[in-house]
């Protein structure tokens, strides 16, 4: 059947609007798939910066502690120059015998060098006593001596010391007397050997290029080593040009900085240390970067492409199903029309019946009259049916069930919707609902049937079946989705669980080297002292054997030197007994913070160890610790994590609380409590804490000197030790200018190892 101008106008119009819709929404899902892939590549690329910028504050901080213990050395000689300047002339022999008892030798520091105005130089080291050698070595020296009026501390290109084969970077200062006279140069030699550990370390652990260098472009340190490249010149690259005008830390990409023999693409994640010309670089190649962002971007591709298909498809679907509804409506409408034809031909009611309609004729089984709905449904013509026996029609697909229906009519006179199946001469099937009545005209038994088509009803019904098993297996996908993502969810939960056992674990040992150096600079003053006194004992007793030996030896003479070598050997056994005091505490403190050893431990003794331990950290200071705990409160626990709690306790209380303040008082209380438990509560005099930063103390990375030495770390640490090691409860009392306190409550014995 031919379409009209009209239904082909409506069938192209659709047509037009669904693959217009299609093709709009298709590249909204692109841009919108192409926008999220750019999200996450810049979002992998900041997480990649932030992991950058912990990474160089890291080796910031070491290499600012490292360089600063330097200048305190060559500050202390100093001092000692000018003191001795005070009784005597000073000359290039005071100085150099000054060089030569001083030692401040340790892992850092290694070799002390002078250089008088007119260029001579003298070098006294562990393994060489002093000696003369060429200034000119030192490239750092012609410098200092054109600029004698510079104060600050230089540093030199590092170089291979030519006695002992040593990598190291000198650092220098001017020397004064106390009335201004110019007198020289004193430097010493920092091992580079020091800074491996740590940027070897980073450089693992992350997989990553780490490099110190100086603002002029002369690599300090460098990992993957490379011995060739210390004290390599990059000045005159083209990036540490662009360096010099960039902010304190930042991030660049380059495929041949700090590596010119290769061709790698790198991020580069820098930090200029403050107060001395040199800056801290970590880098990663961008493939591994990017790795896993590529991998989601293939992944986000080949979903938005299957629902870009789905798409197409549910459309051509839906262009179907539009196309059949118009064939359906054009086919309704021909019945009307039909329908409208009958109603001027027929005047009698069976014939304007909306509903198809035949009349049989019982005794002959005959079809007298069809009216046109009828005669429009079987698609025959009045003629083809009218005074027809209804066998020879054939317009039943079983023709035992219609002679059944028939039989049941004769018996019970009337029967409603009973469904069967007709089909038409072209072997169309229909599911029809019939309805029959006997009636008698004219002492003839007629039945009137009505044959109602509910094929697009059973279809309909069929159809929302389908659309109930689908949206059954929707829901079943949905559920199955969302078990996958609860899975996802608690593997993620396990990994940051372990992230956190991670960062608690590099704390630790960051605390434990801290705890050395801090021992290191400690057992420096004894040992120096014992190690003077003992030199002197060795003078004084082979002076008097040579009296001795000459006959000159008087009862004073003999008594001096006894009175002295006694007052000496006191002193020795003074300065011995607090290095083996600092040892002892050292030992028992560092296996605690070391492992995670559960043992019986005596509260205030413990705490008193790791006080004398972390004194390094406010000695030189005017700070203060007080400790008022009761004697023989003995704990079940975890002495580490304890030391960790003070620990870190009293180091936020330094750098936070006595911000600018000159004299800082820390109070350590304990007290038992019922139920076998103990109450500590450390208290500062400080700053306070603002009311609005005390809900978040415990966050993890929330710190208020973020870049200044701040990791955010300390009292997050502190928190989950208190809570989940030793299994008790923390809280913080703070108001600002009122000084904080920390109270925390620990059960005598804690939960021991599984």
């Amino acid at each position: 059947m031919r379409r009209s101008p009209h239904q082909a106008e409506t069938s192209a119009r659709t047509t037009l609007l669904i693959s217009l819709f299609v093709c709009l929404t298709s590249v909204a899902i692109i841009a919108q798939s192409m926008w999220a892939i750019e999200q996450d590549r810049r979002l992998t690329v900041n997480a990649e910066y932030e992991h950058g910028l912990i990474a160089v504050r890291l080796l910031d901080e070491h290499a600012t502690q490292t360089i600063r213990e330097g200048e305190r050395n060559l500050d202390s000689v100093i001092n000692a120059i000018q003191v001795a300047g005070k009784d005597q002339a000073i000359s290039n022999q005071l100085i150099r015998a000054i060089l030569t008892k001083a030692q401040p030798f340790n892992s850092v520091m290694k070799a002390l060098q002078f250089v008088n105005p007119e260029g001579e130089a003298w070098v006294s080291s562990i393994d060489y006593p002093a000696y003369q050698t060429d200034a000119d070595d030192r490239t750092y020296i012609p410098y200092l001596l054109k600029h004698q009026e510079e104060t600050k501390v230089i540093i030199g290109k590092p170089f291979q010391r030519f006695y002992d084969a040593e990598l190291v970077m000198p650092i220098a200062k001017n020397v004064f007397d106390e009335s201004g006279k110019y007198l020289g140069i004193i430097s010493t030699d920092i091992s580079v050997a020091y800074f491996n550990n740590v940027y070897q370390r980073v450089a693992k652990d992350s997989a990553a290029m780490v490099s110190l260098f100086t603002s002029d472009g002369v690599i300090i340190v460098r990992f993957p080593l490379n011995p060739e490249q210390i004290g390599q010149d990059l000045s005159k690259s083209p990036m540490i040009q662009n360096l010099k005008q960039r902010s304190t830390e930042g991030m660049f990409e380059d495929s041949h900085f700090l590596d010119e023999e290769h061709e790698i693409n790198r991020l580069y994640t820098f930090r200029k240390i403050a107060g001395f010309s040199i800056t801290a670089v970590f880098a990663r190649d961008t493939e591994t970067i990017l790795s896993g962002w590529r991998e989601r971007s293939k992944n986000r591709i080949i979903f938005t492409s299957l629902i870009i298909a789905l798409l197409w498809s549910l459309s051509y679907f839906l262009w179907r199903q539009i196309r059949a509804v118009h064939r359906s409506s054009h086919h309704l409408q021909q019945s009307e029309l039909a329908a409208k034809a009958s109603e001027q031909k027929f005047t009698q009611l069976f014939e304007h019946s909306p509903v198809p309609l035949i009349l049989i004729d019982m005794s002959e089984g005959t079809l007298i009259e069809a009216n046109q709905k009828m005669l429009g449904m079987l698609n025959l013509s009045d003629n083809q049916v009218r005074h027809r026996k209804l066998t020879e029609l054939e317009l039943w697909v079983d023709q035992a069930e219609f002679e059944l229906h028939m039989k049941r009519l004769g018996s019970e006179k009337q029967i409603e919707n009973h469904e069967i199946q007709m089909k038409n001469p072209y072997g169309q099937i229909y599911i029809c609902q019939i309805s029959s009545r006997t009636i008698n005209v004219n002492q003839r038994s007629l039945a009137i049937m009505s044959m109602v088509d509910i094929s697009r009803l059973r279809q309909i019904e069929s159809e929302i079946r389908e659309l109930n098993n689908e949206l059954e297996e929707k829901v079943h996908r949905r559920t199955q989705s969302l078990e996958l993502t609860n899975q996802e969810l608690e593997l993620t939960l396990v990994k940051l669980k372990n992230m956190q056992d991670e960062v608690l674990r590099s704390e630790k040992m960051a605390a434990l080297g801290y705890l050395v150096a801090g021992i290191s600079h400690e057992l420096n003053t004894p040992i120096g002292n014992s190690l003077m006194v003992a030199s002197t004992m060795h003078d004084h007793v082979n002076e008097l054997l040579s009296m001795i030996k000459e006959g000159q030896i008087k009862r004073s003479t003999l008594t001096d030197t006894l009175l002295q070598s006694a007052k000496a050997a006191d002193i020795l056994m003074r300065n011995l007994h607090r290095a083996a005091q600092l040892i002892h505490s050292f030992k028992q403190v560092a296996v605690d913070q070391s492992s995670d050893q559960y043992r019986i431990f005596d509260l205030k003794i413990t705490i008193e160890e790791i006080l004398l331990t972390i004194e390094p950290m406010y000695r030189r200071t005017q700070h203060e610790v007080i400790i008022n705990i009761p004697e023989a409160i003995e704990m079940h626990a975890y002495p580490g994590a304890l030391g960790q709690i003070i620990t870190n306790t009293i180091s936020n209380a330094v750098t936070h609380a006595f911000d600018g303040i000159e004299h800082g008082i820390i109070t350590i209380v304990a007290n038992l409590e019922p139920n076998r438990r103990v109450k500590l509560q450390i208290r500062d005099n400080g700053h306070g804490i603002a009311e609005e930063h005390l809900p978040r103390v415990f966050d993890p990375f929330f710190t208020t000197k973020l870049g200044h030495g701040g990791s955010g770390l300390g009292l997050n640490i502190v928190y989950n030790l208190a809570t989940e090691v030793l299994g008790g409860s923390i809280n913080i009392e703070s108001a600002v200018d009122q000084g904080t306190t920390v109270v925390i409550e620990l059960p005598l014995v804690a939960k021991g190892p599984q």
